[in-house]
């Protein structure tokens, strides 16, 4: 059997007062109803809205959860979503406990968690699902499988929020105030103010496999955070956690894992520009690699499927760096003409072609910054079945970043440079490339300098080209699309005080952008969770359409009053030149062509398996 108690606390009327708490109950109650088949009749709500039959006090939750464990038996499936306040409180020298936080401000702690967890039958999933500060370590002593992350701050969040969390002095004065209150109107309450003390001086006993898996919002000396309602969350005000939670819940068409649910979550709120905030798992290595609920969910029905998911998906990013000493004119006009050409040749919808530039174009989503076009990509990746068409297009300026290892050569390895400088590299699109399902068509278009070798470790097809180019116009004004990296080193060093003081360059994007959010050129640790170390070349999915060699130059060109990238403009003109069927291979041989008879030294290259050199260009069916 699966019983669920949901539990919000949105504190009306208090100082203390949360919008997101409600809506968080009801839209975890429709996953686990529609996705993962709950019977309704044994999923109990209990909220502090208006008209909810039951207060959220501390005696009637700990009711509904003594009642579900006292009804447990072997093989079922349990579930506790609490969605509100958390507290971190100082219970014993040296110890700090976790605790959330009831209408009545009578907590419960992680030690009465564990409580109940150690009465559990054995084979019983107990999941917990807490939106609410300090949630990390709320089943008192179980295993960390995602635990703390260290982070700095980065950009500004995309959406207003308010942290879910009230100090416990606040939550002793605001006793204190109310106790005459309280005490008057007890028997309307049913509850007498007073902390629990179950087990504090008690050490729970050694764990065992199937006890407890908790999947908390933060970690526990972080903030939990409460969206403010907004475009990206439909109208309506949400935790971020729970929010994130039933988005990918509700966007994945098969099985997660604990710890798959948990690392996506993460993710997703790292898309929203909260980096302050780490979903963590505690759980038995077991656990960790067990579906979500114990459950395979329910698939999702083909007319949400097609909707949610569609076949054609495309993220355009322009970049012109207008008012910097780095302005490109060509880049945003590069982009419509992309748009246009995958709308009209290769029957792209519209509605899911992403648009990220820096000077506002009709459709443009956002600005194309790091973190904007990593989300985008991500989202983009994430919802890929098998089948479907991924095109990443990317007009701007590229970068050599400089590798020195102990004992090797000195490396210079590629990137696209967003508005913000927060560069984009090879390590990263291989991260993005090795996430993708089988059979799914996944290529990169870059119009940038040293783009050559963008998606890291990949099969060099049309590479390096030693011919003679013919004559530019005289009239053709161009410039390179290149920021040298030292350029850019220096830029972050000026305006960011804990750049300044880094030891290195990793120190110093860490210091400026945040360590959650830079490449993971520079994060060792996160690309080794990820498996992109030590990397052979080999046969995957990706496709790289590059500009230029590695070590080459991308033109942005002026030309009769008309600005665009050199390479795009070639790309378009052999994609509409009549063609009934077009290769990834006749599309970059035929581009280099143009090139050549126009007279730009640039050689663009292809890098991608030997099978997908005669495919179709972005799958094209003839």
């Amino acid at each position: 059997m699966k019983t669920a108690l949901l539990v919000g606390c949105n504190y009306p009327n208090t100082p203390y007062e949360l919008k997101g708490c409600i809506n968080d109950v009801h839209a975890m109650r429709d996953v686990i109803l529609k996705r993962f088949n709950f019977d309704p009749q044994h999923v109990e709500l209990i909220t502090d809205e208006p008209g909810s039959p039951k207060k959220t006090t501390r005696a009637n939750i700990m009711a509904g959860l003594e009642e579900m464990v006292k009804e447990a038996k072997e093989g079922d499936v349990l579930l506790f979503h609490f969605s509100g306040h958390g507290v971190e409180a100082d219970m014993k020298p040296g110890r700090k406990d976790d605790a959330i936080v009831p209408c009545d401000l009578n907590l419960i702690y992680d030690v009465d968690i564990r409580h109940l967890i150690e009465q559990l039958p054995k084979e019983t999933s107990f999941t917990i699902v807490s939106d609410s500060c300090h949630s990390g370590g709320l089943i008192d002593k179980e295993k960390e499988q995602i635990g703390p992350h260290s982070t700095l701050r980065g950009i500004a969040p995309s959406v207003d929020a308010r942290k879910r969390g009230i100090s416990l002095e606040s939550i002793h004065q605001g006793l204190q105030t109310a106790a005459n209150v309280i005490n008057a109107a007890s028997d309307v309450l049913g509850t007498t103010v007073a902390f629990s003390t179950t087990g504090l001086d008690i050490e729970p006993r050694s764990l065992t496999e199937d006890e407890g898996i908790l999947l908390s919002g933060c970690q526990a000396d972080e903030l939990s955070l409460d969206l403010e309602p907004s475009d990206k969350t439909q109208g309506k005000a949400y935790g971020a956690f729970t929010y994130s939670l039933q988005k990918i819940i509700n966007e994945t068409n098969g099985t997660l894992t604990n710890k798959q649910l948990v690392m996506n979550v993460r993710d997703e709120i790292t898309s929203l520009g909260f980096h302050e905030q780490h979903p963590c798992l505690y759980c038995s290595d077991k656990n960790a690699g067990t579906a979500f609920l114990a459950t395979i969910p329910t698939p999702l029905a083909l007319p949400m499927i097609n909707e949610l998911v569609p076949k054609k998906k495309a993220v355009l990013v322009g970049c012109n760096y207008p008012r910097t000493p780095y302005n490109l004119k060509g880049c945003i006009n590069d982009l419509e003409n992309i748009r246009m050409l995958i709308m009209k040749r290769f029957n792209f919808d519209q509605r899911f072609i992403k648009v990220l530039t820096d000077n506002y174009i009709q459709g443009s989503w956002d600005m194309p910054t790091g973190i904007k076009i990593k989300a985008a990509l991500y989202e983009m990746v994430r919802t890929a079945r098998p089948g479907d068409v991924l095109f990443f297009y990317f007009s701007g300026h590229g970068t050599a970043v400089p590798v020195l290892k102990p004992g090797q050569p000195l490396r210079l390895d590629e990137a696209i440079v967003p508005c913000d400088f927060n560069l984009i590299t090879d390590v990263d699109f291989r991260g993005l490339v090795n996430q993708l399902p089988n059979k799914v068509n996944f290529t990169i278009l870059s119009d940038s300098c040293h783009s050559g070798g963008l998606i890291d470790k990949e099969e060099e097809q049309i590479g390096p080209n030693t011919l003679r180019k013919g004559e530019k116009s005289p009239e053709c004004i161009t410039r390179g699309k290149s920021i040298e990296f030292p350029v850019i080193h220096e830029i972050i060093d000026l305006v960011s005080d804990a750049a300044h003081q880094a030891t290195n360059i990793a120190e110093q994007f860490f210091g400026f952008f945040g360590r959650d959010i830079v490449s993971l050129k520079f994060n060792d640790e996160a690309a080794k969770q990820k498996g992109l170390l030590g990397l052979r070349p080999h046969e995957d999915k990706g496709i790289l359409v590059s500009g230029c060699e590695a070590y080459e130059t991308s033109f942005d060109v002026v030309l009769d009053g008309k600005s665009y990238g050199a390479f795009t403009d070639a790309e378009v003109k052999v994609s509409m030149g009549g063609y009934v069927k077009m290769s990834n291979k006749d599309l970059v041989t035929k581009a280099r062509d143009i090139l050549k008879q126009n007279g730009f030294d640039q050689s663009p290259c292809l890098y991608c398996s030997n099978a997908d050199l005669d495919a179709d260009f972005l799958g094209e069916v003839a």
